[in-house]
């Protein structure tokens, strides 16, 4: 019998104190303290760093400029160059952003003549 689902600290307490009925009192005390303690953690929201706060506003404002720019497709060095956010960055930086805001559904990723460009999705 193999079990393919990772066995996580919370588990592994819940566990033990389902499966060990005559523990002391203190004993599922402290158990149950860690459980909650687990759960704490675990639902409070994570904190972005500045630099995904960065690029959260780098983000708004390629898709901002692309939805003044609608129809027309853009390179990223076009946006490097467009966009005064991004002004100084690195291709591979801006390309980064522009895979987050691609996968968020923000943007529309196509290929013409073996060239990347992107543009504003269109709302139906």
């Amino acid at each position: 019998m193999t079990n393919t689902e990772k066995m996580t600290n919370r588990k592994a307490l819940t566990y033990a104190l389902d499966n060990l009925p005559d523990a002391p009192a203190d004993v599922r005390e402290k158990l149950e303290n860690m459980i909650a303690q687990l759960d704490k953690k675990n639902a409070s929201p994570k904190k972005l760093t500045a630099q995904q706060e960065k690029n959260i506003s780098i983000g708004e404002d390629i898709v901002g400029f692309l939805s003044d720019h609608e129809g027309e497709g853009f390179t990223v060095s076009d946006l490097i160059k467009s966009v005064p956010s991004l002004e100084g960055d690195s291709n591979q930086h801006a390309s980064a952003v522009m895979r987050q805001l691609v996968l968020a559904g923000s943007v529309e990723k196509y290929t013409d003549k073996r060239r990347t460009y992107f543009r504003a999705v269109v709302a139906a």
